[in-house]
């Protein structure tokens, strides 16, 4: 199964978020919207998982936020990827990157690559996806429009567990279940 970890986002975070859809809603024709419960923070894809492993997938995600604090993040502003050319992620983004979830990230990066999943190839650039492009002959309209959102807030809030994914993709989009979800330390 197609599997990912990743933090989920409190209710007001979510809210926060539609609103700042609807003030882009002049991109609808642009950009398929992210469902709103659906977003949130990945910090490791880990891609196809055979059932076999996915307890194992489960206890490392444990064992990983056992060893780590629960920490604050604060959601803030917006952007897109890639940074120049045609657009095709629109994305919030965090005020700052905390010590915590960088540490967070490579702990992941190191325990699944043992487990023989790849790490990323690209720097760790943690971002809420909340779009993307439908077609690129209209990416140009996309950068001016997030423009008038660059101090877009999103709130703070403490993020306490590492939520372990599956990802069903079909036509409607993907679909997230929780598998587990592992408490950081208080």
């Amino acid at each position: 199964m197609r599997c990912f970890l990743a933090i989920e986002l409190p209710r007001e975070t979510r809210e926060r978020l539609a609103a700042l859809q609807k003030r882009l809603c002049a991109l609808d024709r642009e950009v398929r919207w992210t469902k709103v419960d659906q977003i949130h923070l990945t910090v490791k894809f880990l891609g196809e998982v055979p059932d076999a492993a996915v307890g194992q997938v489960c206890q490392s995600a444990d064992a990983i936020a056992r060893d780590h604090p629960a920490f604050d993040i604060q959601v803030s502003g917006t952007g897109c990827f890639p940074p120049r050319g045609p657009a095709r992620i629109v994305w919030a983004g965090l005020a700052s990157l905390p010590q915590p979830l960088i540490d967070c990230h490579k702990a992941c990066e190191r325990a699944f690559a043992e487990m023989g999943f790849p790490p990323e190839n690209q720097p760790f650039h943690p971002h809420l996806t909340i779009g993307r492009v439908r077609d690129q002959r209209g990416s140009h309209k996309i950068r001016p429009a997030l423009e008038s959102e660059l101090h877009f807030d999103g709130g703070r809030f403490t993020v306490k567990e590492l939520t372990v994914f599956q990802s069903v993709l079909d036509r409607g989009g993907p679909t997230y279940t929780v598998l587990s979800r592992a408490a950081f330390q208080e």
